[in-house]
C-alpha cells in the first residue's frame, strides 16, 4: 500500500494532458470573424467644407442609387446581385431605409425591428444582425451605405408618429444603440428625416442624431427634408449635421417655365452660397420611370447640381420598391448615363469648380433662368478651365479671354455616350461662337488651357 499513492500520482500526471487534449478536440471550433474591409472609408468633410473626402483625403464624388426598401424586400443572395450590378454600373453609394416602411412590417425573413412593436428601447437583435450582414456585403464591394434610422415619410404612413410617441428617453436609447452597433463599419453614413421636414418630430430627430454622433463620431450625418427644402433649411446650426442634401422635383416644370418650386440649379446655387459652407449632394429628385421621369431629366439634374457646387447625387427609379421585375428596371437608360457622369467628372477637378455667378464666361446662349433649358457654367479658381452644360443643343458665344493660358481648347462631350469632339483651338483673345455636333441633344462643353503656360 505504501507504493499506491506515488503510482496513482504518476498515472494522474500522465493521463491529465491526454484527457485535456481530448476535451480540446471535442470542443467545437469557433468560426473566425471575417475582418471588415476598410478601403477608402470612412468619409470626412473637406477642410474647406465644400465637399466630401475619403480617408486618404481624396475628393469623394457621390454617385448613389435609391435602394430604399432593400433591407425589407431582398434576401442576402439577392442583395449580392443588386450590389454587384450597381457597382458595375458605376455607383458607389446605396441609400437605404433601416426600418420597414410601416411600423408593423418586417424583413423578408419575417423579423420585426422591435419586440414589442414600435418600442425604440427594445430592438430585435436578429433584425439588426441581418442589417449588419448587408453592410458587410457592401463593404466587400467598397460601397457606401447611407442609412435612414426611421423614415418620417411625407404622408403620415411611416415612422413619425412612432418617434413622437416614443419620447426623448427611448429615442436616445435607439440612437445610442445604432451608433454603438454600427460604429465598427467604416462604410456607413446616416440620413435623418425622410421626405419630410421635422415639425413636431424635431426633438426626436435631434435626439437620435446626437446619440448616433456621440457613439459613432466618425460616421457622417445628413438630413432628408421635404421637397423643395434642404437639410440646412430645417437644421441649419446643428453640430451633428455634417453635410446637406437638396431635394427637388420636376413637377410642373414640363412647360419650361418657373412655377411654384425652384429649379434644381437654383436650389444648388442657393445651397452653395450659404454661410457657413456645407458640402451638399442632390439627395432626392425626379426618378427616371416615375411621374413622367426619363433619362434626360436624370442628366439635367445631376449636371446642374455638380456645376453649381454639388458633391454628387442619388439616382432614383422604381427599383427602390424591389417589385418582381426589379432586375429589369436596373437596366433603364439613365443608369448607364449616371455611370458616364461619374467617369467624366472623376477625370475633372469637380471639387474646385465654382458657379460662374458673374456671367463672364458664357456671353450668349445661356437661356432664361427658371426654364428647363438654362445652361449652367462653372470655372476653376485659376480660370484655366470652364465647364458649361447645355440642356439643349444650340450655338453659344464663349468669352475665351476669361480662360487663362496660352492655347485654349474647346471640347464637346456627349453625356449619353461619353464620345468627344474637338470644337477648336484658340488664343486667349476675344470671344468665339461654338456649336455642338448636333442640335437636338444636351451637351457638356469644356473650355480650357492645353498649353504649357
Amino acid at each position: 500500500m505504501r507504493y499506491f499513492l506515488p503510482v496513482f500520482l504518476l498515472l494522474f500526471a500522465v493521463m491529465s494532458p491526454l484527457v485535456a487534449q481530448k476535451k480540446r478536440k471535442a470542443a467545437p471550433k469557433k468560426k473566425p470573424v471575417a475582418a471588415i474591409p476598410q478601403g477608402i472609408y470612412p468619409l470626412k468633410v473637406s477642410k474647406n467644407g465644400r465637399y466630401l473626402v475619403d480617408r486618404f483625403e481624396s475628393p469623394f464624388l457621390m454617385n448613389a442609387d435609391a435602394g430604399w426598401t432593400l433591407l425589407h424586400k431582398l434576401k442576402i443572395e439577392e442583395v449580392r446581385v443588386y450590389f454587384s450590378n450597381r457597382k458595375a454600373q458605376g455607383f458607389n453609394t446605396i441609400f437605404l431605409q433601416l426600418l420597414p416602411p410601416k411600423p408593423d412590417g418586417s424583413n423578408v425573413y419575417g423579423e420585426a425591428p422591435f419586440q414589442p412593436q414600435s418600442d425604440f428601447s427594445a430592438p430585435n437583435d436578429s433584425y439588426f444582425r441581418y442589417v449588419e450582414n448587408v453592410i458587410r456585403e457592401a463593404a466587400k464591394m467598397q460601397l457606401l451605405i447611407a442609412l435612414a434610422p426611421a423614415w418620417l415619410g411625407c404622408c403620415r404612413a411611416n415612422w413619425h408618429d412612432v418617434q413622437y410617441q416614443n419620447g426623448a428617453e427611448k429615442c436616445h436609447f435607439y440612437g445610442a444603440y445604432l451608433g454603438n452597433r454600427f460604429k465598427k463599419y467604416h462604410n456607413v453614413v446616416w440620413i435623418m428625416g425622410g421626405d419630410r421636414d421635422p415639425l413636431r418630430e424635431e426633438q426626436a430627430q435631434r435626439t437620435v442624431a446626437m446619440a448616433i454622433k456621440t457613439a459613432a463620431p466618425k460616421q457622417l450625418i445628413t438630413y432628408h427634408a421635404a421637397a423643395a427644402h434642404s437639410s440646412t433649411d430645417v437644421f441649419s446650426g446643428e453640430q451633428w449635421l455634417d453635410f446637406s442634401m437638396i431635394y427637388m422635383h420636376f413637377q410642373n416644370k414640363q412647360g419650361g417655365g418657373a412655377n411654384e418650386t425652384p429649379q434644381v440649379y437654383e436650389a444648388a446655387l442657393t445651397e452653395f452660397q450659404k454661410v457657413p459652407r456645407r458640402a451638399f449632394v442632390l439627395g432626392d429628385a425626379q426618378y427616371e420611370n416615375e411621374n413622367l421621369g426619363n433619362d434626360f431629366m436624370m442628366r439635367r439634374q445631376i449636371y446642374w447640381t455638380i456645376l453649381n457646387g454639388g458633391s454628387g447625387q442619388c439616382y432614383g427609379s422604381s427599383t427602390w420598391e424591389f417589385s418582381s421585375n426589379w432586375r429589369t428596371i436596373m437596366a433603364l437608360p439613365g443608369v448607364n448615363q449616371m455611370g458616364i457622369f461619374y467617369k467624366i467628372f472623376s477625370g475633372l477637378p469637380w471639387y474646385i469648380f465654382r458657379p460662374d455667378i458673374s456671367n463672364d464666361i458664357l456671353l450668349e446662349g445661356r437661356g432664361v433662368i427658371g426654364g428647363d433649358d438654362y445652361a449652367t457654367v462653372a470655372v476653376i479658381p485659376n480660370h484655366r478651365m470652364a465647364a458649361i452644360y447645355l440642356p439643349t443643343g444650340r450655338t453659344v458665344r464663349v468669352n475665351i479671354e476669361k480662360i487663362k493660358g496660352s492655347n485654349i481648347r474647346a471640347l464637346w462631350i456627349n453625356p449619353r455616350t461619353n464620345k468627344r469632339w474637338i470644337g477648336g483651338y484658340f488664343k486667349p483673345q476675344g470671344s468665339r461662337e461654338l456649336t455642338p455636333p448636333t442640335l437636338d441633344e444636351d451637351w457638356l462643353l469644356l473650355v480650357g488651357n492645353v498649353g504649357r503656360k
